[in-house]
Parts: C-alpha cells; sequence; structure tokens
C-alpha cells in the first residue's frame, strides 16, 4: 500500500523533529565533550593530530548549532527563521564554512597521523597544525562569500539562485568537496596509518607513544569510515535533486521524504563523537 502525501510529508516532518532533536543533542553534548577532552588531556593538547580533532570537534558542533537546529525548526516545527534575505544567506555561510571546515579538519588529521609515524614526522608538528588551520578558516571564509551572492529566497525558501553557481554546486561543489575529495584522503591516509601502526608494533619503542599513536590511528580511521558512509548516499541525492524537478505533490513528497532521511544520517557524521578509551 503506497503512502500519500500527506502521509510523506507528516513522516518527514516527524524525522526531522525527533531523529534530528536527537542528533542535535547527542552532537552537541558529544562535541562539547570531546573539546573539553582533547584540550585538558596533556597527551592530546600537545600533539598536532590531537589539535586537528579538537578543531574538528568545534566545526561539527558549529555545523550542528547553525544547519541542523534552523532544519528542526523549519521542517520539523515549521518556524521559518530564513524568511530574510539576509538570513538565509547568513545561515548558508555559516553551514557551508562548519562543513568544510570540519572535513579539512579531519583529512588533515588522517594525514597528519600517517606523517607522525614515519621519516617526514618533522611535517607534524603543533605550530604546523595551527598555520594550517587558520589557513584554511581564511579559505573558507573567503569561499563563503558565494554565500551572500548567489542565495536567496526563492518561492519562499532559502534556495541557490544562478544557472553557473547551481553548476558550481552540482559540478564540484557536491561531488568533489564533500564528497570525493575528503572521502580518498581520509581513506588513503588511515588505512596507511593502521598499516604503518601494525609494522611500528613489531619494533622497540616507547609504549606510551605506541600507545598514543594506536588511540589516534584508531580514531581517524573510524570517523573515515564513518564520513564515507553517510556522504556517499547524501551528495550523490543533492546531485540527482539539482537535476530533477517533481511536479505532483506525490512526487514532491517523496523526494522530501528521501532527502530528509539522507540528510540526516548526513547529520550525524558531524554529531558522531569518536571515543577515547
Amino acid at each position: 500500500m503506497s503512502l500519500t502525501a500527506d502521509e510523506m510529508n507528516f513522516i518527514s516532518q516527524q524525522l526531522n523533529i525527533y531523529f534530528g532533536l536527537f542528533i542535535f543533542i547527542t552532537g552537541l553534548t558529544g562535541g562539547l565533550l570531546n573539546i573539553i577532552i582533547f584540550t585538558t588531556l596533556k597527551t592530546f593538547r600537545e600533539t598536532s593530530c590531537g589539535f586537528y580533532l579538537t578543531a574538528t570537534s568545534i566545526f561539527n558542533v558549529g555545523h550542528v548549532v547553525f544547519a541542523l537546529s534552523t532544519r528542526i525548526l523549519e521542517s520539523g516545527f515549521r518556524i521559518n527563521v530564513t524568511t530574510h534575505p539576509w538570513s538565509c544567506k547568513f545561515r548558508t555561510f555559516l553551514a557551508q564554512s562548519c562543513v568544510l571546515l570540519s572535513l579539512t579538519g579531519m583529512s588533515l588529521a588522517t594525514i597528519d597521523q600517517f606523517l607522525s609515524m614515519t621519516k617526514y614526522r618533522k611535517w607534524s608538528r603543533l605550530k604546523y597544525a595551527r598555520r594550517h588551520i587558520f589557513v584554511a578558516c581564511c579559505f573558507w571564509f573567503l569561499h563563503g562569500i558565494f554565500a551572500f551572492l548567489f542565495w536567496d529566497i526563492f518561492n519562499d525558501a532559502c534556495s541557490a539562485i544562478g544557472h553557473h553557481y547551481r553548476n558550481y554546486l552540482m559540478h564540484f561543489y557536491l561531488p568533489i568537496l564533500l564528497g570525493c575529495l575528503p572521502i580518498m584522503i581520509m581513506v588513503t591516509f588511515a588505512l596507511l596509518s593502521f598499516r604503518k601502526i601494525r609494522s611500528l608494533a613489531c619494533r622497540r619503542m616507547s609504549i606510551v607513544r605506541l600507545s598514543r599513536d594506536r588511540q589516534l590511528t584508531a580514531m581517524t580511521l573510524i570517523q573515515a569510515s564513518f564520513t564515507v558512509l553517510t556522504s556517499i548516499p547524501y551528495t550523490t541525492f543533492n546531485i540527482y535533486l539539482l537535476n530533477t524537478t517533481p511536479t505532483s505533490p506525490e512526487s514532491i513528497a517523496y523526494h522530501r521524504l528521501i532527502n530528509t532521511v539522507l540528510v540526516l544520517l548526513y547529520y550525524e557524521n558531524f554529531a558522531v563523537n569518536i571515543n577515547i578509551c
């Protein structure tokens, strides 16, 4: 028995409320706890990989606060907080900047963890990590100017405008910046780190350092795996949406329901918290 448009819209609304609130609460709480742990434990506070993970946790919290909270209000409780063009632009700027900085921070963490176990460990230093995050912030904040130029209120919804910008979203931003590039970097260097830590276990080295490297390698590998699982369906379906214009109420409701599920799963990527054990 197929669902009607009203039934699918109701399911989408309830998912945004209950599942969205669950992700928001767990993501905000866990993210803040991660920040506290990474900044208080000397083992992680004095390592470049720990700094990258701290920065990533901060950006994850920002993405949950600025992006997920407004989605819950608008799609769940029907409270439109982006009715004004500037609120639409500013929300998009913060959401895009935080998600790109989070993916950048996690990518740098996987690269740094691998370098720390090789002859190139001199590049795995805290001073370089701080510079890299600073440069990333400057770069992605400049990228956020696009949000102020090409996002506006259209048909009572905050959406991208302009044919060329939509092509940029469809052919580069979604598949490359949010999809292939960070996924390839994370998976490649996480696997290299995993292979390296296994070889180091057979050598004589400090037990403390080996234990720390194992922890950081496990954390980056788990996070990279989760990013892959949540990013691929989300980016693929959003590219499909940019090329599709549903017309009937049933097809619109069906696309909205699928999009809701995949978006919330994607937000779970920024709400999941790495356990330190």
